[in-house]
């Protein structure tokens, strides 16, 4: 979701598809949760579906450590620039999703009085942040903060150092795997919060790093889609075995920093890395949809919990047919709410 800064066409295919990606995870996750146990065979759909696509917000981290991380900056040029793009819709949306949180309340359930309702936004924000897709906005907001530092550390580092300083990343993201972290809210235990913050930080120096091994991605394409697939395969099953071994649905395998996704994304960026894409159709496609995806970041959760509560989730029909076209239509109505905002006088300013 970070902004674009630079057209080189691989960056805008990654950027698209991590895009798609955030989608689907967000409209299979409620067949997974409630296939479980019910209805096995959708149930796989999703699980499949959901472990195919680990690597979107991976990946949209590492598209930051591969634009920014590379370059010198003058900071104040930096946080000027990076937060009026980000920080700026983002205060807005928020208003929106408080906004549209009030409005899926029951009559009964809604705040009328002032004082009423900014307690009521208040303890919205502290529990979930006021959306919960939010969390990787607060995060990566709070992690460009570090960025100029972070990039003049790296340069000044060869490829084997930057491999050690990776290794010791994995190794630390598998010894803190079962320490809950505190994403979403804002009420309490900041110190889990702040360490899932550091720990993802890891994802931006592996872009960076992925950028500068000197490796044709078309020389290894081959090999870097098997390991893709496989990544796939193992999510999915071994979500299915540990669930049946708790008597529960365990999604533990489905965790941004778990070894199999950090291996899922490096094996996804790679195939796509120096990738070009000869269509032109296409490549306006996704060029498009790279340019917009901030904004499709951020409003894409209201579609969903619109269509959701009109009844329009993965049980219209087959997942196999369902997924896909909701993942489409939140795509397409996601773009078109943030393409008329930008013809708003001063819109192009808010929507992100």
């Amino acid at each position: 979701m970070s902004t674009k800064s630079t057209n080189i066409q691989w960056l805008d295919t990654l950027r698209a598809l991590a895009t798609l990606g955030v989608i689907i995870i967000h409209v299979s996750s409620p067949l997974v949760n409630m296939a479980y146990g019910k209805n096995m065979p959708y149930w796989w759909v999703g699980n499949v579906v959901d472990s195919a696509v680990r690597f979107a917000v991976p990946v949209f981290l590492m598209l930051s450590g591969a634009t920014l991380l590379g370059k010198e900056y003058k900071l104040g040029e930096f946080y000027k620039r990076r937060f009026a793009r980000v920080l700026v819709p983002f205060l807005f949306w928020m208003v929106v999703y408080w906004v549209y949180r009030w409005a899926m309340l029951k009559t009964w359930q809604q705040p009328h009085e002032p004082f009423a309702i900014l307690t009521w936004a208040v303890k919205l924000f502290l529990k979930e942040g006021i959306s919960k897709h939010f969390w990787y906005v607060y995060m990566i907001v709070f992690i460009y903060l570090f960025v100029p530092f972070l990039g003049k550390g790296l340069r000044k580092l060869n490829l084997s150092a930057l491999s050690n300083i990776l290794l010791l990343w994995v190794v630390l993201t598998f010894a803190f795997k079962s320490v809950p972290l505190n994403m979403y809210g804002w009420s309490e235990d900041y110190g889990s919060k702040f360490l899932g913050y550091f720990l993802y930080t890891g994802y931006l120096v592996l872009g960076y790093y992925l950028t500068q091994i000197p490796v044709s991605s078309k020389k290894i394409r081959f090999p870097v889609v098997t390991i893709y697939v496989l990544t796939v395969v193992v999510s999915a099953v071994t979500t299915y075995f540990f669930s049946q071994k708790a008597h529960r649905i365990d999604l533990s395998m489905y965790s941004y920093l778990s070894v199999n996704t950090i291996i899922q994304s490096i094996a996804f960026f790679m195939s796509i890395k120096d990738n070009e894409v000869k269509n032109r159709y296409l490549s306006f496609v996704q060029s498009t949809i790279s340019s917009y995806s901030y904004g499709i970041y951020l409003v894409h959760i209201m579609i969903i919990g619109i269509l959701f509560q009109n009844g329009i989730y993965w049980n219209l029909t087959n997942p196999l047919l369902s997924l896909p076209l909701l993942a489409i239509g939140v795509l397409v109505c996601s773009f078109m709410i943030i393409f008329v905002l930008r013809k708003i006088p001063g819109g192009k300013y808010i929507s992100g």
